[in-house]
């Protein structure tokens, strides 16, 4: 089965002319188009007039999404595109894993017809929603449809967890970390996730969406409107209510409507086949009468044959026995029926878990609700932690835990060999529910923010210290928790709280930024820096700060570290200024301002000597931000040692970065004459970026530069051309570099006027402060210069250059697109 729906039209219409045919259909102006693309109206009308005739993917994607165009229609759109760029799609970098589908805990029983009939609809539908009350078996069920088709494809499958989410603000980064897609730095990140996954062929598996339904809509909607290789399969208590949306009410599990004679008899019913299974796996030595089977029967009835209902009442069999089970559920279904205006299978869910919530012990009872403030899963430590107290002591805890397991109240997962505990989601509200009515919600949620900001303490300190991917198998699960304690603590009333979240925020910034979650991490830690005082806390902010400054790009990044030192130097935080003065001589080298950044790198330096930190990842990037200020600096021996100096340190610390390895070395081949070569090895710097989902659009700025020495002024154009696309969709100040290098391709292809344009506009960029033309820039910009010079006079050419300084820098990007 291919999950690819669609075959692409290939006919030669141009793109504008497809472009301004949606835009009249959706009966919308060129303004109200740019509104909703986020785009300007100017690029809107070149792209119409055919005037920028190649747009990239994710502009592309931005235009489909707001004609809401279907998976067809975008994928024609792109094909015009990629037309006009004179290349076929260059699909992404798959990931090296087709799935990552959770392994099974016990064994999956029945429903062979359901999954042959959701299997059928996904054939022939791209959405299909598995609905049905809670503990019906949704998830399972579609799990168990993914394995079924895994086996009979090679595409990809992955599973997107949606049950810890509170906020559905999160659902697009939830589904870009499983795909390892990155997002575009900005509010609304669907448009970049779904530009990102445009070329694969996947099942895309959204799982609990009805606490989140908007979102998981709009996202499941946005995909599916801009990749026609993509099939959704979501589970949720309510359909997502989108076009094309085909829903599939799950059952319960078959009954029979007497009592079975045998246990063959009994077994051709899932519901009953079911209970015994989990039956004998708690007693292996139980033995199935006649009798007993008609007493399953009868509890499997009462339990409407609902999985989770028939797992849970199954642990409880030997310690009360086939006729007392049967007693009890009947006197607490009478009891604890739930609510009369809900659906009566969720009565019978909710009175099943009720159930089996008032046979437990009170300590059993208490630690079970305080679990429930957990998302996404905890470990024995992590419970002991937050949920002991006078009443359920620490070392009760582990025994305590033990016994919810034994009763399927909660499941345990082997995460790197250590074992993490996980709580269905419809016990989670349950037992959440009671924790509120216990009164201990405040106090549990405090003390789960107590332990994050703890955790983060701890995740602070090794941060520097140890292997990126060891720090982030230790703290990565833990993302999901850091969101609800943040989520509470910055809207509960007391300061202590929102100082929590900035606790939280601040140790943690290596979560967000080591897994591209920088809007993310800017949102939080924006939220918290309104509500703490830096002069009453002042060891607080400084980490606050930090992360703020990492979530941020550009010219803001030397604004907010400039104000940022007095406070580090104030409270003695050596290494967040070693750090800052970093940020400050990376972005003046950037910029050619030398002393600046000479200066704002030696101080770092001393600082990191006297700390001490030698062996650390901030040592490297130090010694990287030295590389490149001398490089630029045409200091290349000091900066060769620089460059040599950080690898041999990466290795040291067992961290490779094939994406700086190549571009160094591209760097300094070039700077040798081997410009073959270096374009080569910029090659594979952009493929090793595509495959970590970073950002290529330096190393293509650069391989354009090369291509243009080496004469390859077509290849130049289109690695150009993606730097600027890329540059420009995520807001990077590096753009101005491919507005040059496509200033170049205009003079040596005859389009002199608006090359001269461009470069007057990168001469008044630079001029400004805002760009330095390292050696890439500087052959660029000779090659430029000198085809236009063969043209035109040098006082005509300074009156071009003077109108090209007056472009604003939409209308450069515009204007360097259509060339």
């Amino acid at each position: 089965m291919s999950f690819s729906r669609h075959d692409v039209d290939r006919s030669a219409t141009p793109f504008s002319e497809l472009l301004k045919r949606h835009r009249l259909a959706a009966g919308i102006s060129q303004e109200a188009l740019a509104e909703r693309a986020r785009i300007s109206a100017s690029a809107i009308g070149a792209l119409e007039r055919g005037a920028r005739r190649a747009p990239y993917r994710e502009t592309v994607a931005l235009l489909a999404g707001a004609l809401g165009l279907s998976g067809a229609e975008h994928a024609e759109l792109e094909s015009a595109a990629e037309r006009a760029r004179g290349r076929t799609n260059r699909p992404s970098a798959a990931p090296l894993a087709r799935d990552n589908l959770p392994a099974r805990l016990t064994s999956f029983v029945g429903r062979d017809e359901e999954i042959a009939e959701v299997t059928a609809l996904l054939r022939a539908s791209r959405l299909v929603t598995l609905t049905g009350s809670g503990g019906v078996g949704k998830t399972r069920t579609a799990l168990e449809v993914a394995r079924h088709l895994l086996s009979e494809t090679r595409e990809e499958v992955w599973f997107v967890d949606l049950s810890p989410f509170g906020d559905g603000a999160f659902v697009a980064g939830a589904i870009a970390a499983v795909l390892d897609v990155p997002l575009a730095q900005v509010d609304d990140p669907l448009p970049s996730l779904a530009a990102g996954l445009r070329t694969r062929n996947l099942l895309l598996i959204l799982d609990n969406c009805e606490h989140v339904i908007r979102d998981a809509a709009g996202a499941a909607a946005t995909i599916l409107r801009t990749c026609p290789g993509i099939v959704v399969l979501a589970t949720s208590r309510e359909r997502l209510a989108i076009e094309g949306e085909s829903v599939y009410r799950l059952p319960s599990l078959r009954l029979p409507a007497k009592a079975p004679a045998t246990t063959d008899e009994a077994s051709a019913y899932p519901a009953l086949r079911l209970f015994m299974d989990r039956a004998i796996a708690i007693e292996s030595r139980l033995v199935l009468t006649a009798e007993r089977l008609g007493t399953v029967a009868e509890i499997c009835r009462q339990l409407e044959g609902i999985p989770l209902a028939i797992e849970l009442a199954a642990t409880r069999l030997p310690t009360l026995g086939f006729n007392a089970l049967n007693k009890h559920l009947k006197e607490h279904f009478v009891i604890a029926g739930g609510g009369r205006d809900l659906p009566q299978r969720q009565r019978t869910m909710l009175a099943t878990i009720a159930w089996s919530y008032d046979l437990l012990s009170e300590h059993e009872r208490a630690l079970l609700r305080r679990i429930a403030i957990f998302s996404g899963g905890l470990t024995l430590e992590a419970a002991e932690e937050v949920c002991a107290d006078d009443a359920v002591a620490a070392r009760s805890v582990p025994d305590l835990m033990s016994l919810l397991v034994e009763k399927s109240l909660l499941n345990v997962v082997l995460i790197d060999d250590r074992s993490r505990y996980v709580m269905l989601e419809s016990v989670r509200a349950f037992a959440t529910t009671k924790l509120v009515e216990a009164g201990e919600f405040t106090r549990v949620a405090r003390a789960h923010a107590r332990w994050l900001a703890a955790v983060a303490g701890h995740g602070d300190e090794l941060y520097q210290r140890v292997p990126r991917n060891r720090w982030l198998n230790e703290f990565g699960p833990e993302i999901d928790n850091a969101r609800g304690a943040l989520e509470w603590a910055l809207n509960a009333g007391p300061d202590e709280d929102a100082l929590l979240a900035a606790r939280i925020v601040g140790g943690l910034r290596g979560l967000w930024m080591s897994t591209e979650r920088r809007v993310e991490c800017r949102r939080w830690a924006e939220a918290a820096l309104k509500r703490v005082d830096a002069t009453a806390h002042p060891l607080v902010a400084a980490q606050l700060m930090r992360a703020h400054i990492q979530s941020i790009d550009g010219l803001a990044v030397l604004a907010a570290a400039e104000r940022a030192i007095p406070l580090f130097e104030r409270i003695g935080e050596r290494r967040g200024l070693i750090s800052l003065y970093a940020h400050i001589a990376w972005e003046n080298g950037l910029r050619g301002t030398f002393a600046e950044a000479e200066q704002a790198i030696a101080r770092a330096f001393v600082l990191a000597a006297e700390e001490r930190v030698q062996h650390s990842r901030q040592y490297v990037r130090l010694l990287q931000a030295r590389c490149l200020i001398r490089a630029l600096a045409g200091r290349l021996d000091e900066a060769r040692i620089d460059s040599a100096e950080a690898a041999s340190l990466r290795d040291a610390l067992g961290e490779d970065d094939f994406v700086v390895q190549f571009y160094w070395e591209a760097y300094f081949e070039f700077t040798d004459g081997n410009v073959r070569r270096s374009a080569e090895l910029l090659e594979a710097c952009v493929d090793h970026a595509r495959a970590q989902a970073q950002n290529a659009a330096g190393p293509l700025s650069e391989l354009a530069a090369a291509r243009l020495v080496l004469g390859e002024v077509d290849a130049a154009k289109s690695a150009a051309r993606d730097a600027l696309e890329l540059a420009h969709f995520e807001q990077l100040d590096s753009a101005w570099r491919a507005i040059q290098h496509l200033a170049a391709v205009a003079a040596l292809k005859g389009r002199s006027l608006s090359a001269v344009r461009l470069a007057g506009f990168v001469d008044a960029w630079c001029e400004q402060g805002r760009g330095f033309r390292g050696y890439y820039e500087r052959a660029s910009y000779d090659i430029l210069m000198a085809a236009v010079r063969d043209r035109f006079s040098s006082d005509s050419i300074a009156t071009l250059a003077g109108e090209g300084a007056r472009l604003d820098f939409e209308r450069a990007v515009d204007e360097a697109l259509s060339l």
